[in-house]
């Protein structure tokens, strides 16, 4: 168990995506023990900072970003035994946590942003220099690249997180005598009033980029709510043809259009509540009958 959660904090250091799935993934399997389990991890990012391994922020990915996250997740879920819940607790959490890193470690971020973009500039330099045209095509595009990161890291780093909560609950489940009901997945209606809030600061040139960053935060739980729907109508029969699950998640990963539409019909599910539907449908069909 020590290993692993030492292995869990290296991980972090490397990916928060990779460290949130692998730290929940065990975490639950150690779940009796998982205060031990915690302390290992939290001390190991703590000596890799000592030791100057990892800088502030990656030291800040590790120990607050997935290490209290996961604590704050485990905790919930011991008090409510409700995964969504969880799920909403620790990525309200780093949310607050992605803020406050933007703002106090915003100099250091932007350096590490610059320090990777060069290293694959120098990269692509030694591959296409006989080739201008495609020269100038990728420095364009690490330039936008730079500017992309610069102005939505909050939203991307995120973005991250929410994909570790949402896939490391789903292995947590899988092992788990308490079962996650998927499929019945629902926000609370107040939350359109986030997004209300965000297309708002959108529309203002201004605050264009908070609200685009706002917007980045939302989306996956909407998209995770939509996915409940898929789960919800499709669900048994996707489990029947792997194949046909294979493709939706291949579609999924690189059509942004398809993920796009999912997160809309999470984000209308709020109001329509579609579950209900196929309820009503079922209740007509048996008076008919």
């Amino acid at each position: 168990m020590y290993v692993v959660a030492v292995l869990a904090a290296f991980i972090t250091s490397l990916s928060p995506l990779g460290g949130m799935i692998f730290t929940l993934a065990y975490g639950g399997k150690y779940r009796e023990n998982i205060t031990r389990f915690l302390t290992v991890f939290l001390a190991t990012g703590i000596l890799l900072f000592i030791t100057k391994i990892v800088d502030v922020v990656t030291f800040t990915d590790i120990f607050l970003g997935v290490g209290i996250a996961a604590a704050i997740y485990f905790f919930v879920l011991r008090k409510t035994g409700n995964y969504l819940f969880s799920i909403l607790a620790a990525y309200g959490f780093d949310a607050i946590i992605a803020i406050i890193k933007k703002i106090a470690f915003g100099s250091i971020i932007l350096d590490n942003i610059n320090i990777a973009l060069n290293t694959y500039q120098k990269l692509m330099e030694s591959s296409f220099q006989n080739n201008p045209e495609q020269m100038d095509l990728g420095l364009q595009l690490m330039e936008t690249t730079r500017q992309i990161f610069e102005q939505y890291y909050v939203g991307i780093w995120m973005l991250s997180i929410i994909v570790g909560l949402y896939l490391g609950t789903l292995i947590i489940s899988k092992n788990s005598e308490i079962k996650w009901q998927h499929r019945f997945i629902q926000l609370q209606y107040e939350s359109i009033y986030f997004v209300i809030a965000a297309l708002i600061l959108f529309v203002i040139p201004k605050w264009r980029i908070l609200g685009m960053n706002a917007l980045l935060i939302l989306a996956p739980l909407f998209l995770i709510e939509g996915i409940s729907i898929l789960d919800f109508y499709w669900g048994d029969f996707f489990k029947k043809t792997k194949f046909l699950l294979f493709l939706l998640i291949i579609s999924m990963v690189f059509n942004y259009f398809i993920l796009s539409l999912i997160a809309l019909i999470g984000l209308l599910d709020i109001w329509f509540d579609f579950r209900k539907i196929r309820n009503t449908e079922d209740i007509d069909e048996t008076n008919s009958s």
